[in-house]
């Protein structure tokens, strides 16, 4: 019962964070016209998010481990509703430095909260059930971003101020900080220190971060880029439906739903397959495939008009959601079946350096490619193909990871735990591919 109550209090403790998060993308067209900004200005709102994670991820992670998960999921939450109260100020006095300022602080404390909350998880539960926790809470976040989309522009077309929609995202965020107070009250009573575990093992020196293996850095690379190509267009496609394909505000919001719903109903199925057959690195081609022609199919689409908005690009939606759905399932438990697990903070804080660089300079670049082209539609297409070439990035990491990682190890349906068959099959593959050398 209490691993229950721990779980939706896990979840329900980034609910907030996440529904803030995506604020700025739902009230896109609204936030560029009363604070009179260009598109570049805008993605500011995203880069400076990330800006604090180049160079604090890796150091958020020691704190918390010396403070413990339950201290930390309270002190994150607290800074997260605080800072989204200062980005709703913002938005009453129309200030941008003032959203600005208060987006750095959001991003500050954000990564923490998620890192504070994985810590509490993985001592709760262990072996076969940490998937399906962990699964569970990076699925709920999906679903408060879906709600945000739907929600805040409906509240903005009944108020006509952008400030009710953020106010209501502070009370979004107020709601998960009681969820992290009684959260950090039941771990308590559960008698367990968070920082246990990590005291006990030596933290890894430099010399040893450079033992990591070459398959872990492909990685690294693999799942910064495909998160770079989902997290910036994601936060651009409420303007995007509204000027390339002619939506009004409320019928996006609606619309772009879809990939958050998509990729949290079907997580769980394709996670499931996964385990059950193996084969990730094929699944990592997938899983760039699906980017690339979900933003080829963006940026082909034909406009429509305002009497008639164009439903075909509702199809590139459910892809980009089914694409998002293979990055959460196949590249971030890659990087854990590579990694040794004393070197698991250390890995993931890497991976969050490297992602907050791409989720801070993508959206500057993203912008700047839209204000640059002779009109928006035009610099919305231009966009999307950005993002396409990055994916052909990626795809060819994919390809070249399959010729370099020949131990096959992805493949094994369990890559710490390989079947017989799977071990003699990786013996000839072995030998096969030394013969052709």
């Amino acid at each position: 019962m209490n691993q229950h109550i721990i779980l939706i209090l896990s979840a329900l403790v980034i609910f907030g964070n996440n529904y803030a998060f995506d604020n700025p993308q739902a009230l896109q067209d609204q936030i560029i016209d009363q604070l009179e900004l260009t598109v570049f200005n805008y993605n500011m709102l995203y880069s400076i998010f990330s800006l604090p994670n180049i160079f604090l991820t890796v150091m958020g992670g020691i704190y918390i481990d010396k403070i413990g998960g339950g201290k930390g999921v309270m002190i994150f939450s607290t800074i997260v509703t605080i800072a989204q109260f200062i980005v709703a100020l913002g938005g009453v006095f129309k200030s941008f430095h003032i959203m600005l300022f208060g987006r750095a602080l959001f991003g500050l404390a954000s990564e923490q909260l998620i890192i504070a909350q994985n810590v509490i998880i993985t001592s709760w539960f262990k072996g076969h059930q940490l998937s399906k926790a962990t699964g569970i809470i990076t699925t709920l976040p999906e679903i408060s971003s879906a709600l945000n989309s739907f929600f805040t522009p409906l509240i903005y077309e009944q108020t006509q101020s952008i400030a009710y929609p953020l106010f209501t995202s502070v009370c979004v965020c107020l709601f998960s900080l009681i969820c992290a107070a009684l959260l950090m009250f039941f771990d308590k009573l559960r008698g367990t220190h968070d920082l246990s575990v990590y005291q006990e093992e030596k933290q890894p020196t430099l010399e040893e971060i450079r033992l990591l293996p070459i398959t872990f850095w492909y990685l690294v690379l693999i799942c910064t880029l495909t998160l770079g190509i989902y997290t910036p267009f994601m936060d651009d496609i409420s303007d995007y439906y509204q000027k390339k394909y002619h939506f009004n505000a409320v019928l996006a919001g609606k619309l772009i739903v879809i990939p958050y719903l998509v990729s949290a109903s079907s997580s769980f199925f394709v996670g499931r397959y996964i385990d059950k057959i193996g084969n990730r690195r094929f699944f990592l081609m997938i899983t760039c495939l699906l980017f690339i022609l979900a933003q080829l199919m963006f940026g082909s689409l034909d406009e429509g008009n305002s009497t008639n908005p164009n439903w075909q690009s509702i199809m590139p939606l459910i892809i980009q959601g089914f694409a998002f759905t293979f990055y959460s399932c196949v590249t971030i438990p890659a990087i854990q079946y590579i990694v040794d697990q004393k070197f698991m903070g250390t890995a993931f804080g890497i991976l969050g350096m490297m992602e907050s660089l791409v989720l801070f300079v993508f959206p500057l670049i993203a912008g700047k490619i839209v204000d640059l082209a002779d009109t928006v539609s035009m610099g919305y297409k231009n966009m999307s193909l950005f993002y396409a070439i990055i994916g052909l990035i990626a795809l060819l990491l994919c390809i070249s990871l399959y010729h370099y990682d020949q131990s096959t190890k992805l493949d094994f349906i369990d890559p710490n735990n390989p079947l017989p068959d799977e071990l003699l099959k990786s013996t000839e593959y072995s030998m096969v591919t030394k013969d052709e050398i």
